[in-house]
C-alpha cells in the first residue's frame, strides 16, 4: 500500500457497477492505495468498523439508496472520526454537489479514468481530515479561530474551483481532454434542425517537434497558445463552450474546442446546415493558422493537418467519430501535411499499413533493404555529369518504396539518424567504386534534415566514412532544405561551419521557399543553391516566378556560389534557365533516379562523360 506521512492508505469503495469496481481498484492499486469493495451501502456500514479505512468513496446512484441518504448514513456510522467521504458521479452539477456536501460529503468528483488526479484528491481529503482531527485537540480559542477560518471557505465554491481547473487545459485555457470528451458526448445528443450535421475535427501542427527543437519549449508553448487563440478568434461569432460549464447538460453551445495532447486539438461544431459548411469551417481554421506571427523576432507560418468526420454520415457515437477524425488527420499527416481530409473507410486500412511499415523499419538496415538511386547533375554546356544526388529507396520484398512513404515514419521513430549515416557511407563507397572503375564522377550529394545537424556524432561519423573510403571531403555535399535551415539558423550555424572547415560542401535545396536574407547567406558556409522546382515549372507563364529565378541566379553569381536548376522536365525550361545563366541542371528531362549500374549504362548509351570536377569548381552562376 501507499506509504505516506500518514502511513499506509486503505479506502472503502461502495460501488455497484462491476466495471467501475474493477477499474477503480486497479487504478488506485497501481498507485499504492488498497481498495476494499462492496456493492451495497448496507454492507458498507459494518465494514467501516472492521476495516477502519482512511477514506470512503461512494457512488451517487447505488441501487439500494440515493447519494444524500448514502452520505448521511455513512457520516452517522463514522461518528466523530475524521474520515473523508468522496462522492463519485456520472454527472456534474451544482445541485448534486450542494446536496452531497450538505449531507456531510468531503468532496464530489466525476467518474473518470484519471487515476493520478483521483489519488491526489483522495490524499487531499485525508490530509484535511487529519489536520482537522489535530485541530480538535487544540485550545478552545484555537478552535474558535479555526472554525472562523473554515466557515469563511465555501465548500461548494472550492469544489467548483477544483472542477473548473480540472476541466481547463492550464496552458491554453481550452477544454482538457477529459472535459472535452464529456461535453462532446453531450453536444452530439443535441437536437438539431432537419438536415443539419455535427462536425468533429482533429488538428495537428505539422513538424511541431522541430519547432520545439529549434526554438525551445518556451517558444513551443507560445505556439500552442497562439493556435488556441486563433481557433477561438476564427469562430468568435459562434457561442463557444466554457470549461466552467463542462458538466452542465443543459448548456448546448455551437462550438467546443479542446487541447487533447501535445499539439493535438479537437473541435466539435454541434449544428451546421450541411457538410459543405462543415468543410468551409475547416478551411477557415487553416486560413487563420497560415497567417505569419512572430516569436523572438522571427516570422513563423504554421502548417496543419486536419481530419474531420460528420454526424450522422460517419456514425452516431462520439468516441467513434473522434477516432475517425483522428484517422483522417493521421493520413493527412502521412501525405505530407498541410491539408484537410474528411474520413474515408479506406483510410483505416492505409494507417494500418503505415503501422506495419513503421514496425518493419526498425530492422530495415539489419536486413539490408535500403538502397540508393542516383540522379545525375548535368553541365548542359558540355553534356557532362558533374555530380549525382543520392536518393534513398526501400526494397520491401518486391515492392520499392519512395522516401515520401517511409522517411516521415522514420523521423517519428528517430530511425532517420541511422539511415542518414548509412546513406552517407553507402554513397561514398559507391563513388569510390565508380572512380576506381574508371567512371570518374566528381562527387555525390546526400540529403539530410536539420535534425541531423543537432547530433553531436554527425561530423565524426562523416569523417570516419571519408577515411574508410579514402575520399576527399570535397567529394561529399550535404543537401539541406532552405526552409529547415532558416527555422533554426542560429543553432545550426556552428555545425555548418565545422562541416565546412572539414572540407565538406553544403547545398541549400528548394531554394526560394525559405525567405533567406542576403545577410544570412553571407554568414552561411554555403557552396551551392538549388532552385526549387516550383519556380522552374512556372517561370514561363508567371512573370513573378521568372523574376524570382532571375534574382536567385543573380544572387548566386554575386556571392560566387554554384547554382543548380532542379526538377527540369521540359526542353523549354532548360533553354530558359540556360539563357538566365544557370547551366547545371537536374531533372527528368535528362534522367530519372536510377541504380548505380543503370547510371553507368545511361552515361555510355548517351555518350555522356564525367565532368569538370564537382559542381562549383570553375563554374558559377552566369559563367
Amino acid at each position: 500500500m501507499l506509504k505516506t506521512a500518514l502511513g499506509e492508505l486503505r479506502v472503502l469503495l461502495v460501488e455497484d457497477d462491476p466495471a467501475w469496481q474493477h477499474m477503480i481498484s486497479v487504478g488506485m492499486g497501481e498507485r499504492g492505495i488498497d481498495v476494499q469493495v462492496t456493492d451495497q451501502l448496507g454492507k458498507a456500514i459494518p465494514m467501516l468498523e472492521r476495516l477502519m479505512p482512511d477514506a470512503v468513496m461512494v457512488d451517487d446512484s447505488l441501487s439500494d439508496t440515493d447519494s444524500v441518504a448514502s452520505v448521511r448514513q455513512l457520516r452517522e456510522a463514522i461518528g466523530s472520526r475524521q474520515i473523508p467521504i468522496i462522492v463519485m458521479s456520472n454527472h456534474d452539477n451544482d445541485v448534486g454537489i450542494g446536496k452531497a456536501l450538505a449531507a456531510g460529503a468531503t468532496d464530489y468528483c466525476q467518474k473518470s479514468q484519471q487515476w493520478t488526479q483521483l489519488a491526489e484528491r483522495l490524499l487531499h481529503g485525508i490530509n484535511l481530515a487529519k489536520a482537522q482531527a489535530a485541530g480538535n485537540d487544540t485550545s478552545g480559542t484555537q478552535k474558535g479561530e479555526n472554525s472562523g477560518r473554515d466557515a469563511a471557505v465555501d465548500p461548494l465554491d472550492a469544489i467548483r474551483s477544483q472542477r473548473e481547473q480540472a476541466n481547463r487545459d492550464p496552458l491554453t485555457g481550452l477544454f482538457s481532454r477529459a472535459a472535452f470528451m464529456q461535453k462532446g458526448q453531450m453536444l452530439l445528443r443535441r437536437r438539431r434542425p432537419q438536415g443539419h450535421v455535427a462536425a468533429i475535427m482533429m488538428l495537428d501542427i505539422d513538424r511541431f517537434r522541430r519547432i520545439n527543437e529549434a526554438f525551445g519549449q518556451r517558444a513551443g508553448d507560445r505556439v500552442l497558445q497562439h493556435v488556441a487563440e486563433c481557433l477561438r478568434h476564427a469562430f468568435r461569432n459562434l457561442r463557444q463552450a466554457d470549461p466552467a460549464n463542462a458538466g452542465d447538460d443543459t448548456d448546448m453551445p455551437d462550438l467546443l474546442i479542446g487541447r487533447l495532447t501535445g499539439d493535438e486539438y479537437a473541435l466539435v461544431f454541434s449544428s451546421l446546415p450541411n457538410e459543405e459548411t462543415a468543410r468551409k469551417a475547416a478551411e477557415i481554421i487553416q486560413a487563420h493558422l497560415r497567417r505569419a506571427f512572430q516569436i523572438d523576432g522571427l516570422d513563423l507560418m504554421l502548417r496543419t493537418s486536419i481530419g474531420a468526420a460528420w454526424f450522422p454520415r460517419h456514425g452516431r457515437n462520439f468516441d467513434m467519430l473522434l477516432a475517425k477524425a483522428d484517422v483522417a488527420m493521421g493520413v493527412a499527416r502521412q501525405q505530407g501535411g498541410n491539408r484537410l481530409l474528411v474520413y474515408d473507410d479506406a483510410y483505416g486500412e492505409q494507417l494500418r499499413g503505415d503501422f506495419e511499415l513503421q514496425s518493419a523499419l526498425a530492422t530495415v538496415l539489419d536486413r539490408n533493404e535500403l538502397i540508393l538511386h542516383y540522379q545525375p547533375i548535368i553541365d548542359t554546356r558540355y553534356n557532362r555529369v558533374v555530380g549525382v544526388e543520392a536518393l534513398m529507396r526501400w526494397m520491401r520484398g518486391s515492392q520499392m518504396l519512395s522516401p515520401g512513404k517511409f522517411i516521415p515514419l522514420a523521423e517519428d521513430s528517430g530511425l532517420d539518424f541511422r539511415m542518414g549515416e548509412w546513406a552517407i557511407s553507402e554513397a561514398l563507397q559507391q563513388l569510390r567504386r565508380w572512380q576506381r572503375g574508371g567512371v570518374a564522377i566528381p562527387g555525390v550529394s546526400v540529403n539530410l534534415s536539420v535534425r541531423h545537424l543537432r547530433q553531436p556524432s554527425l561530423l565524426r561519423s562523416i569523417l570516419q566514412a571519408l577515411e574508410a573510403t579514402e575520399m576527399q571531403p570535397s567529394a561529399l555535399t550535404l543537401e539541406l532544405t532552405e526552409i529547415d535551415v532558416m527555422r533554426d539558423i542560429e543553432n545550426v550555424l556552428p555545425t555548418l561551419w565545422a562541416l565546412k572547415k572539414a572540407g565538406i560542401r553544403i547545398a541549400l535545396d528548394d531554394f526560394g521557399t525559405g525567405f533567406s536574407s542576403v545577410s544570412y547567406l553571407t554568414r552561411m558556409p554555403v557552396d551551392t543553391l538549388k532552385i526549387d522546382r516550383v519556380f522552374v515549372s512556372n517561370m514561363e507563364n508567371d512573370i513573378a516566378q521568372l523574376k524570382v529565378v532571375r534574382s536567385i541566379i543573380a544572387l548566386a553569381g554575386a556571392l560566387d556560389l554554384q547554382i543548380i536548376g532542379e526538377g527540369v522536365e521540359r526542353t523549354e525550361e532548360m533553354h530558359m534557365l540556360q539563357k538566365l545563366g544557370c547551366q547545371d541542371l537536374q531533372g527528368y528531362l535528362f534522367s530519372k533516379p536510377m541504380t548505380a549500374a543503370q547510371l553507368e549504362r545511361w552515361m555510355t548509351e548517351n555518350h555522356i562523360m564525367p565532368g569538370r570536377g564537382w559542381p562549383g569548381e570553375g563554374t558559377t552562376a552566369g559563367s
